[in-house]
């Protein structure tokens, strides 16, 4: 199959793949603690402790008690008539100096031990030293107060982690704990206060994000496959683009000489082979010369007086030059730079700045000189031009790039240079006589 055909059918197939964005991060995710079991646990038990301040009372405590009542595999039974009696601690050290995580226990009669995990695994058995503990001293319950069958310890982990080592601890999910307090939400319809169940939901959606794969990372999970699976494909166009953007920006230039109307290419005496020079208007009185700088890191649009300027007799430098003794202004487009701009956004982007062989005081002379020369004659900026006021730089201009009608990328920037020349060299050649004039006497005031 053709790599035209292959490539077709990538697209269908990304098409195929639903919009999913990706969702704000929790408040955990933004301070980076997401990953931290204690602050999960600290949530987890603030919000089951009914005189943390946070208004819920013994709301989410019951929920969640009641709804482990009625799973198979822990053998719990709840009465909401213990409510206000049941008390909630986190870090308990045991006789042994072990430390759970958490213990709910109604006195007397029966406790709730929780372990709890999320990235990490098991280690040094444990819940199996829970299990040997024969007393929580630092909240003074002896397990002997409380009846065997009425001892509970619970796993607090995700689904894929692995089993506690000691039998006695049953398995429960973070994925499960989320479903729960997401049904205590719904039921609870703005019963409690806004900023707990804010708090609430955004620890539940720490969890969902972390532990379960969001449709934003489904989707991302399937475009990622879809690289591995058209990989020679897509290695094959890169290179070839790569090829040709490399082609272009060597001859940027030459291609967009051959595309303007009313312009005549012109051999400049000591100009470097990357430098194509234009005459526009050759057979006019007001014909200009044009030269224009090839390559990408700083691809450049000149008007012959705009070059390098000797700052003693003001006379053009074609050659490189021998020394810094030199001002020149150049209207860049910044091919690599602004490579992303172009491709993704059809967005061509050309900055007037100085050269790196001027100084501050120089700049601000030529643009204070600009702006005062576009106020004193009441000239109105075309629309796509901005006066920057900035060091080094006098003005950006921005045109689209017309990718749609064109069936070649390069054609399309090629004719998006052509329509960004002719507006400014052309159709507002006032302006270029502002910035003339303005470069012109900046030279003899300050050289």
């Amino acid at each position: 199959m053709s790599a035209e055909k292959q490539l077709q059918e990538l697209v269908q197939r990304l098409n195929r793949l639903p919009d999913a964005n990706e969702p704000p991060p929790t408040t955990l995710q933004i301070l980076g603690r997401n990953h931290q079991e204690q602050d999960w646990q600290r949530l987890l038990f603030h919000f089951l402790s009914p005189g943390k301040g946070h208004g819920l009372d013994h709301g989410l405590l019951e929920h969640l008690l009641s709804s482990l009542s009625k799973r198979e595999d822990l053998d719990y039974t709840f009465s909401r008539l213990d409510l206000q009696d049941i008390k909630v601690e986190t870090e308990v050290v045991t006789s042994n100096d072990t430390r759970p995580d958490a213990v709910l226990w109604l006195p007397g009669d029966w406790f709730i031990c929780w372990e709890l995990k999320l990235w990490a695994s098991e280690t040094h058995e444990q819940t199996k030293a829970y299990i040997d503990a024969s007393s929580f001293p630092a909240i003074e319950l002896s397990k002997d107060e409380v009846p065997v069958d009425n001892r509970h310890y619970i796993y607090l982990a995700p689904e894929s982690a692995s089993s506690p080592e000691a039998n006695e601890f049953v398995q429960i999910s973070w994925e499960w704990i989320a479903s729960e307090l997401q049904t205590f939400l719904a039921e609870s319809q703005g019963g409690y206060p806004a900023r707990t169940t804010a708090q609430l939901d955004d620890f539940i959606s720490t969890i969902q994000q972390e532990l379960t794969m969001t449709e934003h990372q489904k989707n991302q999970q399937e475009k990622a496959q879809l690289y591995f699976d058209y990989y020679d494909e897509l290695q094959d166009v890169q290179s070839a683009f790569e090829n040709q953007w490399d082609d272009f920006t060597d001859n940027w230039g030459l291609r967009l000489a051959r595309e303007l109307d009313g312009v005549e290419i012109v051999e400049i005496p000591d100009l470097s082979d990357n430098h194509v020079g234009i005459e526009l208007n050759p057979d006019s009185e007001e014909s200009a010369r044009w030269i224009f700088r090839q390559g990408s890191s700083w691809a450049g649009i000149a008007k012959e007086q705009w070059r390098r300027r000797r700052t003693g007799d003001y006379a053009v430098i074609y050659g490189a030059p021998d020394d810094d003794n030199y001002a020149h202004i150049t209207l860049y487009h910044r091919l690599e730079k602004n490579r992303k701009k172009a491709i993704q956004d059809g967005i061509l982007e050309l900055t007037l700045w100085h050269g790196n062989s001027s100084d501050n005081e120089f700049y601000k002379l030529v643009n204070d000189r600009v702006t005062k020369k576009i106020d004193e004659r009441e000239y109105e900026l075309p629309p796509t031009v901005e006066l920057t006021n900035r060091t080094g730089n006098i003005l950006t201009a921005t045109y689209n790039i017309p990718i749609a009608e064109h069936d070649d990328f390069f054609d399309a920037y090629t004719a998006g240079l052509g329509d960004a020349f002719v507006d400014l060299a052309v159709e507002n050649s006032e302006l270029i006589t502002i910035v003339d004039e303005a470069f012109d006497e900046s030279l003899e005031e300050y050289y």
